[in-house]
């Protein structure tokens, strides 16, 4: 597939294209690009490519374009997460930047300033009562928020969750063990500083992430949907952690402990399939049969699983609730431990937030 190349040669694992698309091949990888929000770092696998290989004209101004505005984008999150982890520390609250652009961080220059983003994911250890005084404290009236995070409004132009918990489970028994494993990594999760444009922003290590970066990715796949955006950003942790040879140990053992093994060892082989990566970058034996049923997974929902035409992508909670109960009927059989927990986290959920603001108002 033309498209799957283009992602190779983008990550350095391939040379050419085997075939030069047509111009109407050229509009499906496009497509399909902004389906899986790689649209931006398909542009330098782009610049790699022979001149007879590169796509007509009009498609590729309109790709450089866009690559122009992520690019743009992507300085101004840099910069708004160095403001937002200065207002934290100007409260006393210690603050890390999660996923996006701290995984950005882990990308080569070229490639870094050309991955999409989305809002800003920013981990604070004060818990969820003195992270509502915070909102309050810069001029937040209406606050949502649940069990992980609450969103932040800040700044018009970027979307801010604070999370008071990295991620959870919604099954019940694995959750509160996750919570605890958490907590017992702490310093883990700001123990990485990178500096730009003058500033520094804490991020979790890249050994910490060969375990979370993969939980998020598991959530998503489990209750929503996932896209290559988001495999893309866990094959440079990989790549960070093989080249560092930094030592994850104690990082896989946790995959296996939280029954993500089955998962991780299909998600090596899409990553080998899909993505080129070399064998010895894998932390698992790969898994051809359960490779097959994420990929598919991958390419029918796109980023996040908004493209999924299963689902009903209403606005809502009503509906966010119906399309997790949707969606998991489709894994039901391949990860049951986790999908049969969905309507009882949901019941559960509602009841400790009734609790918890009833406690908040006292």
């Amino acid at each position: 597939m033309l498209f799957f190349e283009l992602l190779q040669i983008t990550l350095g694992n391939r040379e050419s294209l085997s075939a030069v698309p047509s111009a109407k091949e050229w509009a499906d990888i496009y497509k399909e690009s902004q389906r899986q929000a790689i649209t931006g770092i398909l542009l330098h696998g782009i610049d790699k490519l022979p001149l007879e290989q590169r796509p007509p004209q009009t498609l590729l101004l309109q790709w450089i374009g866009v690559g122009q505005i992520i690019e743009q984008r992507n300085k101004l999150m840099d910069l708004r997460c160095g403001e937002l982890l200065e207002k934290l520390t100007e409260q006393e609250v210690r603050g890390s930047i999660l996923k996006g652009q701290g995984i950005a961080q882990l990308y080569d220059n070229e490639l870094r300033q050309l991955r999409q983003n989305g809002d800003i994911d920013v981990y604070v250890d004060c818990g969820l009562e003195k992270s509502l005084a915070f909102a309050k404290a810069i001029g937040q009236q209406d606050i949502d928020w649940d069990y992980k995070h609450l969103h932040l409004n800040v700044w018009e132009d970027t979307e801010v969750e604070m999370h008071y918990r990295v991620e959870v489970l919604l099954n019940l028994r694995k959750n509160r063990k996750l919570q605890k494993w958490f907590y017992e990594h702490q310093e883990a999760i700001r123990g990485s500083r990178f500096k730009f444009q003058g500033g520094e922003i804490a991020t979790p290590t890249v050994e910490f992430n060969v375990f979370y970066i993969l939980l998020h990715i598991y959530r998503h796949f489990l209750y929503e949907g996932v896209g290559l955006r988001q495999i893309v950003d866990y094959y440079m942790v990989l790549c960070k952690v093989h080249n560092s040879q930094l030592m994850a140990q104690e990082y896989v053992e946790a995959v296996r402990e939280f029954g993500m093994e089955k998962f991780a060892k299909g998600l090596m082989w899409v990553m080998k399939e899909a993505l080129g990566m070399p064998d010895k970058w894998m932390l698992w034996e790969p898994d051809h049969k359960e490779c097959e049923y994420i990929l598919k997974q991958v390419m029918n929902g796109g980023n996040f699983g908004h493209h999924d035409k299963r689902l009903n992508h209403g606005n809502g909670k009503l509906s966010s609730v119906k399309n997790i109960l949707t969606h998991n009927i489709h894994l039901l059989t391949h990860y049951p431990s986790d999908t049969l927990w969905v309507p009882v986290w949901i019941v559960w959920h509602k009841l400790w937030k009734i609790r918890t603001g009833l406690t908040l108002n006292n």
